[in-house]
This record gives structure tokens, C-alpha cells and sequence, in this order.
């Protein structure tokens, strides 16, 4: 799979989620600073690494984050936390079944957010690896005339 149909997939997956109102690839810094108030709650993510292995194999770094806002004192940030944390496990699901095309690490690490950015959001955060093999050998690549 290429980086494009990666993070189309992942827009998709998340899309099809009821509890989560927009999708955004961006990190939250990012789409703070320059959009327009989000519809909470909001899954955005990005991917900034990876790794292109012996053989096919391309390995893709990707963070998400599950947000809702949590109250100006952080009255809600225990449910807000939990509903998140939820959110993610489902994704989390849906990643593993959805496709062939790809597989995700066994173990996920998530952070819990709390009282984070300006919007008073917290949710969880999870970091993991896609791994799928690319559909081009090295004997393919386009030679000059």
C-alpha cells in the first residue's frame, strides 16, 4: 500500500465511527493554530515516520488522538477519558479486521491527555506501526532513456 491509501484508510475507518464527529490529518498543534472551532468529539492523526524494510515490507509510524473537550475546570475528564478510551478500542478493532492489505502491532501504547491545548480537551493518544508490503519490487523502479 502506498502512504496516500494508508491515510485514506485510516480517514475511512475512523469516518465510520458514529461517536466521532471529524476526522482531521493533522496533530492537534497543527489544526488548533489554524482551523476553524472542530465539531468534538474529534480523532485526528498523523503519520511522521516509518521504516522501508528488507524486501517489501514498508512500515508506517502512526499517532492518533481521540478528543473532546473535558470543561473549563476539568469537570468531564474522567468520562471524557473513558468515552475515548472506547473510541480508540474500537478503532483499534476495526484496524485489525478491516483489511488484508495490512497488519498493526499486537501491543498499542496510548497516553491519556488531560487538560491539553487551549480548547480544554483531554482523550487518549495512541502510537503504533502499520505494516504492509508495497506492491513495487526494486527491479521496478523507471529507468532514464
Amino acid at each position: 500500500m502506498t502512504y496516500n491509501q494508508i491515510v485514506t484508510e485510516l480517514r475511512t475507518i475512523m469516518q465510520s465511527h458514529a461517536m466521532i464527529k471529524q476526522v482531521k490529518f493533522a496533530t492537534p498543534v497543527e489544526w488548533l493554530s489554524r482551523d476553524e472551532q472542530p465539531t468534538y468529539p474529534v480523532a485526528c492523526y498523523a503519520i511522521n515516520a516509518g521504516q522501508l524494510n528488507k524486501g517489501r515490507e514498508q512500515v508506517f509510524n502512526v499517532q492518533i488522538w481521540f478528543l473532546d473537550k473535558s470543561g473549563a475546570e476539568a469537570e468531564f475528564e474522567t468520562d471524557v477519558v473513558s468515552d475515548q478510551m472506547q473510541i480508540a478500542a474500537d478503532i483499534v478493532s476495526k484496524l485489525r479486521i478491516e483489511s488484508n492489505d495490512w497488519f498493526v502491532d499486537n501491543n498499542i501504547n496510548f497516553d491519556v491527555i488531560s487538560d491539553k491545548f487551549e480548547d480544554y480537551l483531554a482523550g487518549v493518544q495512541l502510537t503504533f506501526n502499520i505494516f504492509t508490503i508495497s506492491n513495487y519490487d526494486a527491479c521496478d523502479i523507471p529507468a532514464a532513456s
